[in-house]
């Protein structure tokens, strides 16, 4: 009876068991990715209506949404005064512009890319809503791009600001009548403007409050203003209809043509100490938003030193200053209160004395390391000159065109140069011969040593330990070392025919990087072969600068005087330099208006052009969805 039992309950339980067992070999897979965007299933208002009375939109999707930087990246125009609010209720993304609308108004809606899907935040973009409160429709529009006037950069995140007055002073003091917005090229489209003339301004609106700042914007503007009109361009169709009508299809041309902004910053803008700190005794470091060229003061207001107290070191663009403190009197106290003072501009370009009052302290952890520096020295005998250590700028090669460089971690109060030598090396024989040493302007803690290098030489530098005294008493440590220059074979060269010049022109050489350092300038005034020896074997930019004013540098705009920033524009191909190898070509200079920064790098372009090759029919096909 027993195992009838069990043998019944095992054949129950064995198959369930089984059936569990399958069940449980893996979870479940889903299926493909969802790639799409969500899709509006409704909207209130609908698009394009008119006579709304609410100041709510809402926008119904046909899945889970959420908003993705709409704080930041939504655009009402016109603007409203306060901030709109935004919430979710379900599928549905409600829009609150928190004020009463406007009586017979237009108003567009950019939400640019800042709805996404709940579950994998594929974005809608490009979402606008446009609807009247009125019985019409405005239906102009303005589009354009908005680049960086010196680098042609894209300018992305900008204002797009429109005045129907006609006072200079409404984007210094007004909120515009409509607005809009660049996206990440920099492109904007203001739409659904009523027929007007308009006065136009690119804006990057630090401070987020629809104005310019002089000192924290940059800003572009259109020298007239503007009159956005359309135009109905028919185009005649041969379909034909069952009632035998002839169906005339065409498209609507909307003028002007795109606009191009150039973003610049407006010199003598107002200039300020952006941070301050006192790392060690013997600096004070200063950072201001601007150059302080030839009028910053400074003056110590808790000692009363009896002669000069600073040595005030500069960077090469005047807004960074080390400030060297020389007296005793003043270095070894733990706070000091100084008195700045530098040239400001106020709004209207007038010039005055700003003055600011700054302490800076020693902390702690900088006070109890100079304790026991102190207590180290106390118990220490000493028995030699204290000296600091030199740098170079010599590694294994010297480029040739460079100059060698001395460099003291203190500025440097004398320099004998009769304790320096330099040889050069022949066959086996060392012969002195005679560089020419300069201080370095821009650094009072460098030297540099000037000569005709020849290629692929050798040479020795000595320096005494005597020859450099710093101004804290330092002598420079005894320095002697060997360097060989480079190889003339290494370098390149570019060698350009320039065409098409038509005044004043920098052309400028640029390494082929973010920064874009300058490598080279050459100034030209008509059609000429520039060359450019000696180049390191990399790749590099080339770029015009259009010298309105021929001062020989770059001139950003000016507001007030409606002066636009001198044009650029560049050569379009990266150009590639190898050893000992001769890069000729002719440059054709463009018109700068309207150009677009495009450049290319053929060695790029052709290591895509091999993947899409290896790529073949194994690559991803695109799905047409209408």
């Amino acid at each position: 009876m027993v195992k009838r039992v069990v043998h019944i309950v095992a054949s129950v339980l064995i198959p369930l068991l089984l059936v569990y067992s399958c069940a449980n070999m893996g979870m479940p897979k889903g299926g493909p990715k969802d790639k799409l965007p969500p899709v509006i299933v409704k909207s209130t208002p609908e698009a394009n209506q008119v006579n709304f009375k609410d100041n709510k939109v809402r926008i119904t999707f046909n899945e889970f949404v959420v908003p993705d930087e709409l704080n930041t990246k939504f655009i009402v125009s016109p603007p409203t005064t306060k901030k709109p609010l935004f919430k979710t209720k379900g599928k549905t993304i409600i829009v609150d512009l928190n004020e009463k609308l406007k009586p017979n108004t237009t108003y567009s809606l950019d939400f640019k890319d800042g709805i996404v899907d709940n579950n994998e935040r594929n974005k809608y973009k490009n979402l606008r809503l446009a609807f009247s409160t009125g019985p019409t429709l405005d239906s102009l529009r303005l589009v354009g791009f908005v680049r960086d006037a010196f680098t042609l950069e894209p300018s992305k995140n900008c204002f797009i600001l429109l005045y129907k007055g006609t006072s200079d002073t409404l984007v210094h003091k007004t909120r515009p009548d409509f607005v809009g917005k660049t996206n990440s090229q920099g492109f904007f489209a203001v739409t659904n403007l009523p027929a007007a003339s308009y006065q136009m301004y690119a804006l990057s609106d630090i401070d987020n409050n629809l104005k310019y700042t002089s000192g924290v914007d940059s800003i572009a503007f259109l020298g007239s203003r503007i009159e956005p009109t359309a135009e109905f361009q028919p185009k005649r169709d041969t379909v034909i209809t069952g009632s035998d009508t002839l169906v005339v299809l065409g498209k609507t041309r909307f003028y002007p043509d795109p606009i191009n902004f150039s973003l610049f910053f407006e010199k003598g803008f107002e200039l300020n100490l952006d941070k301050y700190e006192r790392l060690n005794r013997k600096t004070v470091d200063l950072i201001f938003t601007g150059s302080t060229a030839d009028t910053f003061n400074v003056e110590v207001l808790n000692v009363h030193p009896k002669g000069p107290w600073n040595l005030i070191e500069k960077s090469r663009k005047a807004d960074t200053l080390k400030i060297w403190l020389t007296d005793s009197l003043v270095y070894k106290r733990d706070t000091l209160a100084l008195k700045l003072s530098f040239l400001q501009q106020d709004s209207l370009g007038h010039f005055f004395t700003k003055k600011d009052t700054i302490k800076l302290y020693l902390s702690e952890d900088q006070l109890n390391k100079s304790d026991k520096n102190k207590r180290k020295e106390r118990r220490k005998i000493v028995t030699e000159q204290k000296y600091v250590t030199l740098t170079t700028n010599l590694g294994n090669v010297l480029d040739t065109y460079r100059d060698v460089q001395i460099e003291s971690p203190e500025p440097i109060l004398s320099f004998d140069t009769a304790k320096v030598r330099l040889f050069v090396k022949n066959d086996t024989t060392y012969y002195k011969i005679a560089p020419k040493i300069k201080p370095d302007p821009s650094n009072h803690r460098r030297f540099l040593f000037s000569y005709p290098w020849e290629f692929g030489t050798n040479y020795k530098l000595t320096i005494d330990s005597t020859a450099l005294h710093t101004i804290y008493g330092m002598y420079g440590k005894a320095l002697k070392t060997e360097f060989k220059t480079q190889e003339e074979e290494h370098y390149g060269k570019i060698i350009f025919s320039i065409k098409n010049v038509k005044g004043p022109t920098i052309i400028q050489i640029l390494e082929n990087a973010a920064d874009e350092k300058v490598v080279k300038n050459i100034k030209i005034d008509k059609d000429e072969e520039i060359t450019i020896p000696f180049l390191e074997p990399r790749k590099y930019l080339m770029k015009a600068i259009f010298d309105r004013n021929k001062n020989g540098v770059w001139d950003s705009g000016n507001l007030k005087e409606k002066l636009e920033p001198e044009e650029v524009c560049y050569n379009l191909n990266v150009i590639k330099v190898r050893s000992n190898w001769d890069n000729k070509d002719t440059w054709i200079l463009p018109d700068p208006a309207g150009f677009r920064k495009k450049i290319i790098d053929a060695d790029v372009e052709a290591e895509k052009l091999l993947k899409k090759k290896k790529g073949g029919n194994n690559a991803p096909q695109k799905t047409k969805l209408f």
